[in-house]
């Protein structure tokens, strides 16, 4: 039977037995690496020897389903150069708050794709859906080393990219009409914005429609899974166990966590001098790993919605791709007298007592009292006791003592307890992808490398806006044009006592470089909204500096969700361990990134707005100021001065914002709240703002709605009925 799956070799009759030699070899081979690695799977090892043996070779064993790649399909009616706000009326929707909302969102679905020629009948069914690299082609293997080894994931199989009931899928084509982006692009970022996804082919595989009762074509896995019987944290170490040779060190198989974050204070080594670039090696590399750091708190009220979206990173991003990722749960306990730091049996008790059974082993605690022993020289780390509230902004009878202007700190002490990954990325809890994570991931990095230096951290302060700036290119023609006789970030920009550790530029000034330096280099830091200049603004934060003084050059960027690196995370733990200098979360890891000349990258993902502006008048508004400070004056959009919250809080990913919840809860099915408006209190803001839920819902019309990828942010009710917190707090 196993011969029924070897391809003959080309060119010759079956009848001389010598054919056979090679076949004898690849199966000898094959049970080799099952032998040398464990219990390594023995299709999967014919799988890779065959890969090499015969580079074309495609086992019906694991494939021969119908699958969807990024790029297989385009999408004519997406491929609009410059698009721009809806005209005419018919898409406008008056509220009391004279707040015009944009009503194509909600007005399509899975029964008026782009794809369908009838509109309105039977869905399409969705395509599984594959976004990961040709593991183990020829190609992959002139540029990574070892062999991508399947994982598996948690009905206690071999993980298929084949599978729908494994892997998300998705629809060919769009919601007709479905409104473009106002800043980022899919095309900048190489993002497929070609296809949509709908609740169920998104969440299909972390147990997403068992509970609703509807009947759903494809809607139900093959196989259900216990999801409390469940350990991801095991999944995920014996994935690393698998693939261990595909990165450097040949990193073991991780145990449990069954601690916090140690009290232990970390003396870090001082941070290199600086060196010159290494030159670029040749032939197949290691592959980067990245930690994946999400954030909640102890008392967080856990929804089947959580549950999902943290099964869906795990898979998507760690067991899928063989442990390219390591996902881990950072939980704030934000109660400093619960016992965190006592014996194992008591740290299981604790995660027992909040967190769900299936994530407990990749849980890690921390607390305020940790970040204050690892940086006792930050004076951020104040104290309010419970009978003295008012000590400080930040202190509540129930949030007596909260770092909240060091959100990074926890991030630095974990990359010196784990520190066998290259990157580590942070996201809240409060952020969904309605994509798929890998892919965006794997686009915004691979944006970031490609940048070059040149004027980057000019171009990373603005709002890319492709209705006014037209295609990637030409905004960077644009920015170089602006940037005649004006002074650029060119290298290291050091604060008093800094030793710069980052490379220096390859010549003398920007004008000398022809957009070559820094191209295939990958960034420090990348974040998702755009890096300025605070020092000039009255932005909430503009000068929280911590033993530095005022004139101390530095940056921000909203939103802690970054990527940043392990010698980025090593200076800023150092600096802040050492001699207590520190600036408030936002500006922290662009501040570091500015000071030693290290590689920070804005990338422009497609942000949506509700509303009726057009690209042109939101690009003067969100990018004021002269081209070598945009948004870095007295008219930054980053003043807290709440000009233009209206706007702002219709952004589809922003430090508050309505737009994001409004589009996820439609997404998920959930229709608008009434309450809200019917008993004539609309919720308003300090400034005659009302903030209610929008939006609409129509499925027996329209179908489910399908959107393309979006990334979400900020999203506080995951359930129908919605709880006290509100997305814009009023």
């Amino acid at each position: 039977m196993l011969l029924g799956i070897l391809p003959r070799p080309r060119g010759r009759r079956f009848s001389s037995r010598r054919a056979w030699f090679p076949y004898c070899l690849i199966v000898t081979a094959a049970l080799l690496y099952t032998t040398f690695y464990g219990t390594f799977n023995f299709f999967d090892a014919i799988s890779n020897v065959l890969s090499s043996y015969v580079p074309s070779f495609d086992c019906p064993l694991f494939s021969d389903s119908v699958i969807l790649r990024p790029g297989n399909f385009i999408d004519p009616t997406r491929q609009k150069k410059y698009p721009d706000a809806p005209e005419g009326p018919s898409f406008l929707a008056p509220e009391t708050a004279g707040i015009l909302h944009d009503i194509r969102f909600y007005s399509g679905g899975t029964l008026s794709l782009t794809t369908q020629t009838e509109p309105f009948e039977a869905p399409p069914s969705p395509i599984v859906y594959d976004p990961y690299p040709d593991y183990n082609s020829r190609e992959w293997k002139q540029q990574w080393k070892g062999y991508f080894y399947r994982c598996i994931g948690p009905r206690g199989t071999y993980l298929d990219h084949t599978s729908p009931d494994d892997m998300v899928s998705a629809y060919p084509g769009t919601q007709r009409d479905f409104p473009f982006p106002m800043f980022g692009s899919y095309d900048a970022i190489d993002l497929d914005g070609n296809v949509c996804f709908d609740r169920y082919s998104r969440y299909k595989p972390y147990g997403y429609g068992l509970d609703t009762g509807v009947d759903v074509p494809a809607a139900h896995p093959s196989v259900n899974v216990t999801w409390d019987e469940v350990d991801w944290a095991d999944l995920q170490a014996q994935c690393l166990h698998r693939n261990a040779r595909r990165y450097k060190g040949h990193p073991t198989k991780r145990p449990p966590v069954s601690h916090p974050l140690t009290q232990s204070f970390s003396k870090s080594e001082a941070p290199l001098l600086m060196q010159e670039p290494s030159a670029p090696v040749s032939g197949p590399q290691y592959q980067p790993r990245s930690a994946v750091l999400i954030r909640a708190w102890h008392t967080i009220k856990w929804t089947p919605n959580h549950l999902q979206y943290l099964r869906s990173l795990i898979m998507e991003l760690s067991l899928h791709s063989g442990a390219e990722y390591e996902v881990f749960l950072l939980i704030d306990v934000k109660d400093d007298f619960l016992p965190i730091f006592s014996d194992a049996s008591t740290v299981r008790y604790l995660k027992d007592l909040f967190i769900p059974a299936e994530f407990r082993n990749m849980t890690i605690f921390f607390n305020n009292k940790l970040l204050e022993g690892w940086y006792p020289l930050l004076e951020e780390h104040r104290y309010c006791p419970f009978h003295y509230p008012t000590a400080s902004p930040s202190c509540t009878e129930s949030n007596p003592s909260r770092p909240m202007y060091q959100h990074l700190q926890p991030v630095q002490i974990f990359s010196q307890l784990y520190p066998d990954f290259d990157y580590y990325w942070q996201f809240e809890m409060d952020s969904r992808n309605t994509g798929h994570m890998y892919h965006f991931l794997d686009r915004a990095v691979e944006f970031a490398k490609q940048q070059p230096r040149k004027y980057l951290w000019e171009r990373n302060a603005y709002f890319y806006t492709p209705g006014a700036h037209g295609p990637w290119e030409q905004f960077m023609g644009m920015v170089n044009e602006s940037m005649v006789g004006r002074r650029s970030v060119w290298g290291p920009v050091p604060a008093k006592g800094i030793m710069p550790t980052g490379p220096m530029p390859p010549v003398s000034t920007p004008e000398e470089d022809d957009y070559e330096w820094g191209v295939g280099e990958e960034a420090d830091l990348i974040t998702f909204l755009p890096i300025f200049d605070p020092s000039e603004t009255t932005w909430t934060f503009p000068d929280t500096l911590y033993n530095l003084p005022l004139e101390t050059p530095r940056r921000a960027s909203p939103v802690t969700m970054w990527r940043l690196s392990k010698r980025l995370l090593d200076l800023m733990h150092h600096d802040q361990a050492t001699t207590g200098i520190g600036l408030g979360s936002e500006m922290s890891g662009p501040t570091w990134a500015l000071w030693h000349g290290f590689k920070a990258v804005h990338v422009p993902h497609p942000l949506y707005l509700d509303g009726h502006w057009t690209a042109k008048e939101l690009s003067r508004v969100y990018n004021p100021g002269e081209p070598d400070k945009i948004n870095g004056g007295p008219h930054s959009v980053w003043n807290w001065n709440h000009m233009v919250d209206r706007i702002m809080y219709r952004f589809s990913y922003m430090f508050t914002t309505q737009t994001a919840e409004d589009l996820y809860r439609r997404w998920l099915g959930y229709p608008p709240d009434p309450s809200e408006r019917e008993d004539g209190r609309l919720p308003k803001d300090t400034w005659g703002l009302m903030w209610y839920e929008g939006g609409q819902l129509n499925e027996e019309t329209y179908g489910r709605l399908c959107f393309p990828p979006m990334f979400l942010h900020t999203i506080k009710n995951t359930e129908p009925e919605k709880g006290p917190d509100k997305a814009v707090p009023v």
